[in-house]
């Protein structure tokens, strides 16, 4: 583990799981907050600087126990965002997606004491066979069931090692060894998203001026919800005394939209006129993904601030900029 060099850190948060699109979001808005940053990445030494003296990146692996026993102790919250694969890395290797969840998670609980402060982001992909299967309503609340459809299928049996992880959070939490908050995230985007995922696909494809514009399983229906407006939800939610110990959906369930309806926005933010053309949906990805917010507008009041064409035209600018400087550099 490379530490990068001493801090003398005082409001100290810690961040387990990367430096990647939640990661990095999470970390800026800390930092805003007046807190200091540590992140424990599975990266190479020498991608654990970060330029802001405010956040320090260690470079550790956290299905290994060796990497738990050096950390620090002694933080105001800690975050675990586990090792979080696009679908495509799921499917290519679903041993890898499965362990890392499960592994970083009980990892976790060995180490954490009982007044540590931990918020573990799971996802909403948990009740998706339940869904797919006619047995879960929609939207769907936390005490909807679950239900593993298959595991032989990738993103059934990624779904499990989620559930799996939250089992044992949330009984550990039960029984006093540490606190706990449990967010399942219904697609949060931004910017800095792999480019595999929806919306960044879209938004390159806009970029290039693809015509036909392929839009995979536009019948599909989602609630987005923009990065931002999760961070500010993941904030309050751990340190609400009335939070601890509970499962909570995190998401945007006043606004449903089809992934069709979705594309044509993408390409009217971008201004760009093309002929949209259906696709079929990923292996194993739902028909219909949206939270029911009840339990979470009860517990903090929290509404989503940030509207879903807000949303896309920040990430698509984000998107533009970025595609601009690496042609530019090229």
């Amino acid at each position: 583990m490379n530490s990068g060099g001493a801090m003398s850190l005082r409001k100290k948060v810690l961040v387990l799981g990367g430096m990647d699109f939640l990661a990095t979001h999470l970390a800026r808005r800390l930092v805003a907050e007046g807190f200091r940053v540590v992140i424990v990445a599975n990266v190479p030494k020498s991608r654990t600087t970060t330029g802001n003296r405010n956040v320090e990146v260690l470079s550790g692996d956290l299905t290994n126990v060796d990497t738990w026993a050096a950390l620090p102790r002694e933080w105001e919250q800690i975050y675990l965002l586990g090792d979080v694969p696009t679908p495509r890395a799921i499917d290519a290797d679903p041993v890898r997606a499965v362990r890392g969840q499960a592994l970083a998670a009980l990892h976790l609980l060995d180490w954490a004491g009982p007044n540590d402060k931990i918020f573990f982001a799971s996802s909403g992909e948990v009740h998706a066979d339940g869904v797919d299967a006619g047995v879960v309503p929609v939207p769907t609340d936390e005490t909807d069931p679950v239900m593993i459809g298959d595991l032989a299928a990738p993103r059934s049996a990624y779904a499990a090692s989620r559930l799996a992880a939250e089992a044992a959070l949330l009984h550990g939490a039960r029984a006093g060894r540490c606190r706990v908050v449990i967010g399942r995230l219904y697609d949060v985007y931004g910017p800095r998203m792999p480019v595999d995922e929806l919306i960044p696909q879209m938004c390159l494809r806009a970029l290039r001026g693809v015509d036909p514009f392929p839009v995979p399983g536009p019948h599909r229906q989602r609630s987005f919800m923009y990065v931002d407006d999760a961070i500010a939800a993941m904030l309050r939610l751990v340190d609400t005394p009335a939070a601890a110990g509970e499962i909570v959906h995190i998401g945007n369930g006043g606004a449903e939209t089809s992934v069709g309806d979705l594309a044509k926005l993408v390409l009217r933010v971008a201004g760009v006129k093309a002929r949209v053309v259906a696709q079929p949906p990923p292996r194993g990805s739902t028909a219909h993904r949206i939270p029911d917010l009840t339990k979470i507008r009860r517990l903090i009041g929290l509404e989503p601030g940030v509207s879903l064409e807000e949303g896309v035209r920040r990430t698509f600018y984000w998107y533009r900029r970025t595609m601009t400087s690496v042609m530019g550099a090229g």
